[in-house]
């Protein structure tokens, strides 16, 4: 036989090893959310318990148990691998993400709202506060950024801005400023 390669004997298909994940977080419901299922859960039986207690409590159950089950299965994920990002449904590579901003508190509210672009690709979830702004270098996406809530943006922020030249890690105060036209006029 001639000198060809041969693939990794770990990888029978020859695709080569899938990229290390270097950051994975699912955006799952919080225990308030969870206890907002409960109470929906004894809402339920509330409602049937005077036409028929056990048919109540089985339809509590099994609507208690839906609710869970849609709040669980349609989490986001949030991954990082050396090669790629990914949000919820939304996939780039590492190549176009430009800076990273992290928003907390009223900052985050600010960013998620008034201060948000209607172009984004926008990743909410109630159930989670803090936010990353993940800016975006492709020439060729209308997108500027992506917006996603996070329980780590920090850490998510330091794994993607591992290329200094190009990607930093902030915490911006978003500017609140109002004018009141009142005063305006005044002048």
């Amino acid at each position: 036989m001639s000198d060809s390669v041969s693939p990794n004997s770990d990888d029978p298909a020859g695709f080569g090893a899938p990229p290390a994940v270097e950051f994975h977080e699912k955006l799952y419901p919080s225990i308030g959310v969870w206890i907002c299922v409960v109470v929906f859960g004894f809402a339920c039986f509330a409602v049937g318990a005077p036409i028929n207690v056990p048919v109540s409590i089985l339809v509590a159950i099994v609507l208690a148990a839906t609710l869970g089950l849609i709040l669980y299965s349609s989490s986001p994920v949030l991954e990082v691998t050396e090669d790629s990002l990914q949000v919820g449904r939304a996939h780039i590579e590492r190549d176009y993400v430009g800076t990273v901003e992290v928003f907390r508190g009223e900052n985050a509210r600010i960013a998620c709202g008034p201060g948000a672009d209607g172009r984004a690709y926008m990743n909410f979830r109630p159930w989670v506060s803090p936010v990353a702004r993940i800016h975006l270098v492709d020439p060729a996406d209308p997108t500027p950024y992506w917006l996603t809530n996070s329980r780590r943006p920090e850490e998510l922020a330091l794994v993607l801005g591992s290329d200094p030249e190009h990607q930093a890690v902030r915490t911006p105060e978003v500017d609140q400023s109002v004018v009141d036209p009142d005063e305006d006029e005044s002048r």
